[in-house]
């Protein structure tokens, strides 16, 4: 009986698994002869109007970038955000992103039907460019094709993360169905030609900007919660802001910082995010006794800035990026930068120049970068990797070195004015 279930059971995987496939090549059909139509046919509006599609606009890289980019156009453009559900537990209760242009939000419902109702936004509002944003929109984006323009923006480093059969076939027909893509880096842009087989005149690259004004504002209005004030009292702060999740590293930070500690008593580490892997990092946390050196405070709103503002160096030490928008906050609120020369971005943030591979503690034009970190998850009972113990070298040569710290500080200030939303609108009229 048990081997007839078990045989039953793996005749219905291999089913479904063929009706997936079968359902996406009916939509892959559909959508390319979409965009054969609107090459042979397409119509002309009177205005020019800007659809931004994204899951959600609550806290996340992405999407400051749907929300700065939809501000941004709307002063040329009739723009509207279009949002709809993601489950995404571990954001439930942060808050979205002030939306200053129209916003459309679709709640929860089939997925068929969520196809539909967005190209009915589409056809109804005559949109002639509609951008997305993140793998899923940037499908659904290809399905609901009416006349307009489709441009897709790739935020990640896709060939580490984003390596499930269900995501390699999204991109694979988002390179197809697509009219155009942009890559937030030139390393996310040179990953997704080389894993997807991209023309190259099909993608290209812009930067995110940092919104500068928005951040003095926030300085300005939100100071840091008032349990918190304790942790800066003649201590120096160094922070960390991000998902808690695997893409982020954050373990390795805290292994690293066990050695910080030993040479700096009045060091702390601030580690700002909520995510799925945040049980085992305060776990690790109190296993390795650092309970009065290592903070976990979740996630901030808008006084974020201010606990960056209030510290003294912003490591990020990822395994994998697109184009980190943290760094260029963390630079705007005066910050040395010490960052993994990860897959991805990092790099040329900090050493735009160097398109070597970092094997130790590399002092950069703008920051410091240390090696790859590996992605495993370690235990509080396993030695630091030679890696970990670079993140640590790196961390103690910037506390103990005022002279370091200043010049960075300055290499800061100075590198994120060459992100301005000026030359980013610039970049995004060309490819409309």
């Amino acid at each position: 009986m048990r081997k007839i279930i078990e045989l039953l059971k793996k005749v219905k995987d291999m089913l479904y698994k063929y009706f997936k496939k079968a359902c996406f090549f009916v939509l892959f059909s559909i959508a390319s002869f979409n965009k054969i139509k609107r090459k042979i046919k397409c119509p002309k509006y009177d205005n020019e109007k800007v659809m931004i599609l994204i899951g959600k606009i609550k806290k996340g890289g992405a999407e400051r970038a749907a929300i700065n980019l939809a501000e941004k156009l709307s002063k040329v453009h009739e723009t509207f955000i279009v949002t709809y559900v993601e489950d995404d537990k571990y954001m439930k209760n942060s808050e979205e992103y002030i939306c200053n242009t129209h916003h459309i939000h679709l709640e929860k419902m089939s997925y068929i039907k969520m196809i539909k109702r967005i190209k009915k936004i589409k056809k109804e509002n005559k949109v002639t460019y509609c951008i997305s944003f993140g793998t899923g929109a940037n499908f659904i984006n290809c399905l609901t094709r009416v006349n307009e323009k489709v441009i897709i923006s790739i935020r990640n480093y896709m060939s580490v993360a984003e390596t499930d059969d269900v995501s390699k076939m999204k991109n694979k027909a988002i390179k197809v169905l697509s009219d155009y893509i942009v890559a937030v880096s030139e390393e996310v842009r040179k990953d997704y030609i080389k894993t997807y087989k991209v023309k190259e005149d099909k993608i290209c690259t812009i930067y995110n900007y940092c919104n500068k004004e928005q951040i003095e504002e926030f300085i300005k209005n939100y100071d840091i919660d008032e349990q918190d004030k304790k942790i800066f009292e003649n201590s120096k702060v160094v922070i960390t802001v991000g998902k808690l999740k695997k893409q982020k590293g954050q373990w390795h930070l805290i292994r690293a910082f066990k050695n910080v500690v030993e040479k700096n008593k009045d060091a702390k580490l601030i580690i700002l995010g909520t995510g799925e892997l945040e049980e085992y990092l305060k776990t690790l946390v109190k296993e390795m006794n650092l309970e009065n050196y290592v903070y976990i405070l979740g996630h901030k709103n808008k006084n974020v800035y201010t606990y960056m503002k209030k510290s003294d160096i912003f490591v990020l030490p990822s395994l994998f990026e697109g184009m980190p928008n943290v760094i260029l906050e963390a630079m705007e609120c005066g910050l040395p930068i010490i960052a993994t020369d990860c897959y991805g971005g990092n790099r040329e943030i900090i050493e735009p120049k160097y398109h070597g591979e970092t094997k130790d503690v590399k002092k950069c034009e703008y920051g410091i970068l240390t090696p790859k970190l590996d992605f495993v998850y370690y235990t509080a009972k396993d030695e630091l990797t030679k890696e970990e113990e670079y993140i640590s070298d790196a961390i103690n040569e910037m506390l103990e070195n005022k002279e370091h710290m200043k010049k960075y500080r300055e290499k800061s200030a100075e590198r994120v004015n060459d992100f301005n939303k000026e030359s980013y609108i610039e970049k995004w009229e060309e490819i409309l």
